[in-house]
């Protein structure tokens, strides 16, 4: 056994004795699900799960034990680390398709791992280095971030063809706007990339894998030439698409996976005119019943959620008063037959109700992959 998974086996046993009072748990068919329907739009594409950012706050391990014993060409993630935490419950091979640096790439094992490249320095490491390895190009077509411009392309393809170990399995790139309904800016990344690809092609390579779309654009550019997609957010349930783009509908089966759940520590009065938390931002405007929760921003939440969301129970409304704390928030809960200790919904996975995810990065004046990711990964996961 590997020193990490000692170090993961001992993790386990000090977790497993003590309940807790933070949870986040992610529904297995909610996942299996939405995977189901971006396979099912997109036949015969190759659709690689992203479990980057641990697996978009939802939980790497949790994610990837659900995805077991499905059958998939690759599962993606960002970093090395993200491989061997995926490693210890799923043997699907991995696209790591962010940065490493070369002095590292000696120490990783290449056998079930893909690289994903986009600079001479990387291939030079990687053919000293001498192990086979699997590649996947990066072009960048516009989005300014990762990626090789595709004027580049003559030296990096000269630069792979020096070493036999390197094997050019794909190529790929990302748009910037596909989630936006106006597609022209997309469009005209379509246009640079199939360039990419042809003189790729033209030069005597042959690609296993093309592919430009993650969850937004995946229904939008279908092309003879893409065969295959990232699925990100989609993923996790949400719909990443303008409510006023026509492929927005096609979507509306996808299924929330994630509810987080905590628990009301105590219940207190506070009289008229009372003040609550920080600075002091909540007066009572009356004699009211509070609860205090064990959830601040160090659990992920904004402070932008100061008076500004709240919690459920049951079917009530819980408003936060005042303003959130590093690890504790303050919430109304007059007139409600609740006691320390009952159970109660931070995010909730139901689509129609207001403290969904939806609903939260509104209010966090951001987006829904923001408010996942910063999930502090303190919180347990659970697959239920």
């Amino acid at each position: 056994m590997s020193i990490f998974s000692r170090l993961l086996s001992f993790k386990k046993k000090l977790e497993t004795p003590f309940e807790t009072l933070n949870v986040i748990s992610v529904s297995r068919e909610a996942i299996l699900n939405n995977l189901r329907i971006f396979q099912e739009l997109n036949p015969g594409y190759a659709v690689f799960p992203v479990l980057k950012s641990n697996a978009y706050g939802h939980g790497i391990v949790q994610v990837a034990t659900i995805l077991r014993d499905v059958k998939l060409d690759y599962i993606a993630v960002d970093s090395y680390f993200e491989v061997l935490e995926i490693r210890e419950v799923n043997n699907t091979p991995i696209l790591l398709i962010g940065y490493t640096l070369p002095v590292n790439l000696r120490n990783m094992d290449f056998s079930f791992i893909t690289l994903v490249v986009y600079d001479i320095d990387t291939i030079r490491e990687l053919g000293r280095i001498g192990r086979k390895v699997r590649i996947h190009l990066k072009l960048d077509t516009g989005m300014a971030r990762q990626g090789m411009y595709v004027e580049q392309l003559p030296e990096m393809l000269d630069e792979i063809a020096k070493y036999k170990n390197i094997t050019l399995e794909w190529v790929c790139t990302h748009l910037a706007s596909a989630d936006e309904s106006n597609n022209t800016y997309s469009e005209s990344q379509i246009e640079k990339f199939q360039q990419g690809i042809g003189f790729i092609e033209k030069a005597g390579w042959t690609l296993k894998y093309r592919h430009i779309s993650a969850s937004a654009g995946s229904l939008k550019f279908h092309d003879p030439v893409f065969n295959a997609l990232r699925l990100g957010i989609g993923l996790y349930g949400v719909n990443p698409l303008e409510v006023d783009d026509e492929q927005y509908p096609k979507w509306l089966s996808l299924r929330l996976a994630l509810r987080f759940e905590s628990h009301i520590i105590l219940k207190k009065a506070i009289q008229k005119w009372d003040t609550v938390s920080y600075n002091r931002t909540f007066t009572a405007p009356r004699d009211m019943t509070i609860g205090i929760v064990p959830v601040g921003y160090y659990e992920g939440l904004s402070r932008k959620l100061s008076n500004n969301y709240a919690y459920s129970y049951q079917w009530h409304s819980l408003p936060i008063l005042g303003r959130v704390c590093m690890n504790l928030t303050i919430v109304d809960i007059t007139d409600i037959d609740i006691t320390a200790g009952d159970r109660i919904t931070i995010i909730s996975d139901e689509q129609s109700v207001e403290n969904n995810v939806y609903e939260l990065a509104r209010r966090s004046e951001t987006i829904t992959y923001e408010c996942f990711t910063r999930l502090s990964e303190s919180v347990r996961r659970v697959v239920r």
